[in-house]
C-alpha cells in the first residue's frame, strides 16, 4: 500500500490533470524506494533532484523526455579521458614533431675549472637534421648521399644547472643536476628539462702498484628523467648493469615506467665486448654507434625517412681537430625511430645526455678514480 500511495503522489505532482497521458509521453518509470520510511514528499524531492528540468518549468502534455533522463549520470562521466603517460605540449610537438634527426653539439666551457680538476657545466646546442657537411664522408657512404647540412637551423639550447662547490669539484661523477631545454636559444621558452639525481658512477678505477683495476658499479646507477614544462615525467633513461659488464648500455622507459628501447652498440665475443665500426674519412676513422633497439628482441629499429636509410641510433661525431685536441666537447646526432611521439624523442634526448655523461666523458661523469 505504501508503494501505491507514493506512485500516486508522484504522478499527481508531475501531471496533476492528466497523469496517465503524461506518464506515457515522458516514459517515466517509477520504482519502489529501498527506504521503508520515505514519504511521498521525500520521493518527490529526490525525483526533482534527478530531473532538474521538471522543477524549472511546469511540464505540459507536449513535452517529451528520453527514458535516459530518469537515471542520474555522475558528473565525471561527461569529462574526456586524457591519455595516460604522454605529456605533450604545443612546443614539443612544434619543435620535435617534424624531425627525424637532431644534431647535438657540445660547446667548450670552463677551461680553467677543468685545469683545476673541477667539471664545467655542460652546454649543448640542438640543430634540426644533420648539422655537418662532412658527414657525407663517414656516415652516408653507400647510403645515397647526405641531406642539406643545417637544413633546420638551431632549434634548442641546453645548459646544465648544478652547484660548483662541492658537487662539480669533489664528486662530479655523482652529482645531481638539471638541464633545461629552451627553444630556440637560451633566452627562449622552456620546452622540457632533464634531471639527474645523486648516483654512483658506472665504474671505479683503482690505481695500484701493479696497474689499474676497473671495478664496475651495479647499484645506484645514473638515470636521466625527462620532464614536461609542468613537471610531469615524459620518460626516463637508465644506465644498465647486467652480466655483460663492459658493454655500455641504456634502457629508456615511457611515462608509465614501461620499457621502450635498449640503446647499445653491436657486440662480439658472445656479447661481452662492444664493436667499433670504421669510417670512410672525415676524421671519424673509428666510431661506436649506439643503436636504438627493441628491448625484447634487441633488433635494430628503422629510423624515419629523414635519416636517409640509417638505422635508429645515437652516434658520437668527430668535432674537428681543434675541439678534439683542446677541449672535451663532443658532437652527436640522434636518428629517431620511425613514428614515435614528441615525448619519446625528448626521452631519447635525455638518453643522449646520459651517454655523454657516463660514457664519452668518463673522467668527469663515468668513473671514480681511487689511489690504492
Amino acid at each position: 500500500p505504501g508503494g501505491t500511495v507514493r506512485r500516486a503522489a508522484v504522478r499527481a505532482r508531475l501531471c496533476p490533470r492528466r497523469p496517465q497521458r503524461c506518464r506515457a509521453e515522458t516514459g517515466l518509470r517509477l520504482y519502489p524506494m529501498a527506504m521503508p520510511t520515505a514519504t511521498a514528499t521525500e520521493m518527490t524531492t529526490a525525483t526533482a533532484t534527478a530531473m532538474p528540468s521538471a522543477t524549472a518549468t511546469p511540464m505540459t502534455t507536449t513535452t517529451t523526455l528520453p527514458v535516459a533522463t530518469a537515471t542520474a549520470m555522475p558528473i565525471s562521466a561527461s569529462k574526456p579521458t586524457a591519455p595516460i603517460g604522454v605529456p605533450l605540449s604545443e612546443t614539443m610537438e612544434r619543435v620535435l614533431g617534424p624531425l627525424d634527426v637532431v644534431s647535438v653539439e657540445q660547446t667548450p666551457r670552463g677551461c680553467i675549472q677543468e685545469c683545476l680538476g673541477c667539471s664545467a657545466r655542460s652546454e649543448f646546442i640542438l640543430y634540426g637534421g644533420y648539422r655537418e657537411g662532412r658527414m657525407s664522408h663517414n656516415i652516408f657512404s653507400g647510403v645515397g648521399g647526405p641531406p642539406a647540412a643545417d637544413s633546420f637551423g638551431q632549434i634548442g639550447h641546453m645548459l646544465e644547472e648544478s652547484p660548483f662547490f662541492p658537487d662539480r669539484c669533489f664528486w662530479s661523477g655523482m652529482r645531481k643536476l638539471q638541464i633545461p631545454i629552451r627553444v630556440p636559444d637560451q633566452n627562449g621558452e622552456e620546452m622540457m628539462s632533464l634531471t639527474k639525481d645523486f648516483s654512483l658512477p658506472t665504474h671505479c678505477i683503482v690505481h695500484g702498484d701493479n696497474g689499474d683495476l676497473i671495478i664496475p658499479m651495479c647499484c645506484c646507477l645514473p638515470a636521466m628523467k625527462t620532464l614536461a614544462p609542468d613537471g610531469t615525467v615524459a620518460g626516463k633513461a637508465q644506465y644498465v648493469c647486467d652480466q655483460y659488464l663492459f658493454v655500455p648500455k641504456i634502457k629508456t622507459y615511457d611515462a608509465d615506467g614501461n620499457k621502450q628501447y635498449l640503446v647499445r652498440p653491436d657486440t662480439c665475443c658472445a656479447g661481452c665486448c662492444p664493436v667499433c665500426e670504421c669510417g670512410s674519412g672525415g676524421g671519424n676513422c673509428l666510431y661506436m654507434p649506439f643503436y636504438i633497439r627493441d628491448p625484447i628482441t634487441k633488433a635494430k629499429l628503422e629510423a624515419g625517412p629523414g635519416a636517409k636509410g640509417l638505422p635508429a641510433q645515437i652516434r658520437n661525431l668527430w668535432p674537428g681537430m681543434k675541439k678534439e685536441c683542446c677541449t672535451s666537447a663532443d658532437h652527436y646526432f640522434i636518428a629517431f625511430p620511425a613514428g614515435i611521439s614528441s615525448a619519446t624523442k625528448g626521452a631519447l634526448l635525455g638518453a643522449t645526455a646520459l651517454l655523454d655523461f657516463t660514457v664519452f666523458e668518463e673522467k668527469q661523469g663515468g668513473c671514480l678514480i681511487v689511489q690504492w
